[in-house]
């Protein structure tokens, strides 16, 4: 992923800056081609996450990395996911 990162939280959690380095999130990869925006905070509202949450994050980005393609489509299709999408796409002429 690229962009800034505050600090890789190891065990596949990440603390991304937002918005001129005002917000925060909590970004959960699986693998290399999927993240998961998972917490979205304004960074004066919230310092450092607890041990506690880095400890759940870590937890909830393993099981996120064990997910079939097929239970990912369900959850999205269901929308407890959302996709975005970004990514190049061809002009048809």
């Amino acid at each position: 992923m690229s962009g800034n990162f505050s600090v890789d939280l190891g065990g596949g959690v990440f603390k991304k800056r937002l918005s001129s380095n005002t917000h925060r999130s909590i970004v959960l990869a699986k693998g290399t081609k999927l993240w998961i925006f998972q917490h979205l905070f304004a960074k004066n509202e919230t310092g450092n996450i607890e041990d506690d949450e880095l400890v759940a994050y870590r937890s909830l980005a393993k099981a996120y990395e064990k997910l079939a393609p097929e239970k990912l489509a369900m959850l999205i299709a269901s929308k407890d996911l959302q996709e975005i999408c970004y990514e190049k796409q061809e002009v048809q002429k």
